[in-house]
Order: structure tokens, then sequence, then C-alpha cells
């Protein structure tokens, strides 16, 4: 049941028949009666007697007359609520003419409350348009400007609008990703407040000029100290334009993902060998994982793979050097850890990881970046493009077919994608 439809009940209340206590500010009731198709029908009026003139601002008590509104409420459980507002004129013997007494519940013009407009809106944050719609009884534009109006209130909060193009705050450290509208075909790009732990904006496109009229709406482009991104050469270039002062840090998940893709072509060139062809049926994922994500069991079948296919083992033993160099080296040990690593790649890595290697020449200060920041270990992986969050606001496109929608559901929603990436531990920030 709605909180604003539970409150004790006074007995003067139950005496008049009021089962239903409305509280909305300003209003009392006059009457409820519960209608044959289970619509409950509350009269209500203003508390005060007077009015303000919205002419001279002088106080009036002279009513004019009476007309009666109907307006939409919030449900009650399954039960629709109308209310029948008696709206009064009051007379302005100052001026000689009448007005109208505001109406805070609703809203001038409004035919809803102001709380079922924004339960609509909140609704359909989190659901298609269509189901919103469907559930309330009312029009896919009645939802759609719900959902404009709460996701403006709660943007304004934090800076940002529902109208692309504006001007953005300016965090100390900047995260930028991408995901697919359409795979192969359309991007767009993400740029997170890691400190925060808050989308900014989302834009369309991820080419470098694309992201650069991105990054140019950055209030103070002097204030960012760090961007984190994966190893894009367009974003890259975008950062090292708008924000030449910013360091750019390569995330370490993807570093991570990269050399796991390397890993991947080694075990599935081996699957597709004679000798690997059945051995390695139905077995090869457990190459592609992490060897703490493993039962005792998918050890003891990964172990007796990996005596037969030494090559893999070394792959996978590769990567997960790389692992536990991210995990235990300092700015002070990175640079010689990570040379130590590349030239047991270069000796003892399967091919396909010694062509890996070559975006760990081309970024290497944005790798060895990372460490300059820890213990915070800057990181934006939670926002990575395949993040499930914006899968499932895609799966639920009904009535979000462009951009705008999608955009506004991902600046009130993807904001908890962040939660995990910067969150603090004893006083100090880290990674999850």
């Amino acid at each position: 049941m709605p909180k604003q439809h539970i409150t004790k009940e006074t007995s003067n209340q139950e005496e008049q028949g009021i089962v239903v206590p409305l509280e909305l500010e300003g209003l009392r009731i006059l009457r409820q009666e519960v209608q044959p198709d289970g619509t409950i029908r509350i009269e209500v009026i203003a508390i005060t007697d007077r009015a303000r003139c919205t002419h001279c601002q002088s106080m009036c008590v002279k009513q004019h007359d009476v007309r009666k509104l109907r307006k939409r409420d919030v449900p009650l459980r399954e039960h629709r609520v109308e209310l029948v507002l008696y709206k009064r004129r009051f007379w302005c013997l100052r001026l000689s003419l009448a007005f109208t007494e505001p109406d805070s519940a609703c809203g001038r013009g409004k035919r809803t409350t102001v709380r079922l407009r924004e339960v609509i809106g909140k609704q359909a944050s989190s659901r298609p348009i269509a189901h919103v719609a469907s559930e309330y009884g009312v029009g896919p534009r009645f939802v759609q400007g719900s959902l404009e109006a709460v996701a403006n209130l709660q943007l304004v909060k934090r800076g940002l609008s529902v109208d692309e193009g504006k001007p953005l705050p300016t965090p100390r450290f900047l995260g930028i990703d991408e995901f697919a509208r359409r795979k192969g075909h359309r991007y767009d790009t993400i740029l997170c407040d890691l400190d925060a732990r808050q989308v900014l904006d989302v834009s369309a496109g991820r080419k470098q000029e694309e992201v650069v009229r991105l990054l140019e709406r950055l209030t103070d482009c002097d204030v960012v100290e760090a961007v984190s991104m994966d190893m894009s050469e367009s974003f890259r270039g975008a950062v090292q334009l708008c924000l030449p002062r910013a360091r750019i840090v390569a995330d370490h998940f993807h570093v991570i993902q990269h050399i796991g893709k390397a890993v991947k072509q080694v075990v599935t060139r081996w699957a597709k060998s004679e000798v690997g062809k059945s051995a390695l049926k139905g077995h090869q994922h457990l190459f592609l994982r992490n060897q703490e994500d493993l039962s005792i069991e998918e050890e003891q079948t990964r172990a007796s793979l990996a005596r037969a296919f030494p090559e893999i083992a070394g792959a996978c033993q590769l990567k997960e050097d790389l692992r536990s160099w991210y995990a235990t080296a300092s700015a002070a040990t990175a640079a010689n850890g990570l040379d130590a690593w590349i030239a047991s790649v270069n000796r003892d890595g399967a091919a396909e990881m010694c062509k890996a290697l070559s975006a760990f020449r081309n970024w290497r200060r944005e790798i060895l970046a990372f460490f300059d920041f820890l213990p915070t270990r800057l990181s934006n992986g939670e926002v990575s493009g395949k993040n499930n969050r914006t899968k499932a606001i895609m799966r639920q496109g009904y009535g979000y077919r462009n951009r705008r929608n999608l955009r506004m559901r991902i600046l009130l929603e993807v904001a908890s994608w962040i939660s995990a990436t910067f969150t603090l531990k004893d006083g100090e920030p880290y990674a999850l």
C-alpha cells in the first residue's frame, strides 16, 4: 500500500466514513465513496477559507463561485483513486475581478496529482513506457512527460540536464568507456565521475572528434587529475587535446582482458587441432576463467589438460602472472615488474601472446600510471561496454527507441554501476 495512504485514522474520520487518509497538504476531505467499478472517489476542498489575489497579492475572503474538477491520484492497491476537487474562485474587492485559488496538490491546469506523476516517472525510469502506461491507465506521452520531469529534478541536483550539449561539472577523476547500441554499427560513449560514482553524460559515437565534443563541455579542464580508459586511440587522442594536464590511466580490467583474448586464441587454436579436438571439447572455458573461480573438480580437470597441452598452460600462467603483478606491484617496482613479465612472454609465450605485447609497448606509460594512484587503484572496469545493466536497459527498450530516452535512463540508473569501483575501506578508497 502506498505510504501516502497509510496513517492512523481518527475517530472523527471514521464517523464520517473516511477510511482512506489522503495526506495531500492543504486539502481536507469532504466525502469518500467506492464506486461500483471499484474506484475510490474522494471529494476534497482547500482547508483555508481565503486566498491571496494573484494580481495585487491582497488577501481575499469573498467567494465568487465553486467548480468541481476531477483529478487522478495514486492508486490504492488495485483501486483507482479519483479526486473531486472543489475549486473556488475568489473576488478581489480592490481590483474588482475574480481569480482562482492555487492548487499545490496538482499544479495549474493539471488533471493528476504531483505525487502520481512522480510515481509514474520513477516507474518509467526502470520499466518500459508501454508497461507503465498500461498499468496506470494513461497514455505513453503522459508517461514520457512524467519521466522527463523526474529525470530533470534528479539531474539538476547533480548539475546535469536532460538535454544534451549542456556544460558538465568537472571532477578530479574521469572514466571513459563505450557501449554498443547496435554492435558493429552504432556506439555511444559514457563519461563517468569516478570520485562521486556517477555517470556525467552519454554521447553519440566513439570517434576522436565526437569524444572531443563531449570533453569540451567540461567547465574546468584544469581540475581533472586523471582519466581512466580502455586502450582506445580515439579516447587517448581526445584527452590529450582537451585535458593536456590530466594523466591517462589504462584501465587494468581492460589490460587483463586484452591478454585474456590472446589466451583464448591459443586455446581455440589447439581446440581446432586434431590432437585437441576431442580432449578440449567442453573444457575450453576452464582455461579462460580465473584460477580462484574454479571448483576443486574443475581445477583437477584443468591441471590434467594442462599437462597434455603445455602451451595452453603457459599462456594461462602468463595471464595469472600479469594479475599478480597488478595486485602486488607498487609505483617503485611496477616498471621492473612489467619489463620482467614482457621478457617472459617473449621467451616462453605462444605466438598469440607475443603478438598481444604490441599494446603494452604502445601503452606502457598509461599502464604504469595505474600505480601512481595507489591505494585508490583508479579504474572504470564496472562501466565497461558490456555491462549487464546497459544490456538490460536496452532490452527494456519498449517505448525507448531514441537516444534521448536511453540517455535519461542511463543517467538515472547507471550510477550504481560504479559503486564498486571507488569504495572506501578503512578510510581509503580502493577498487574491488
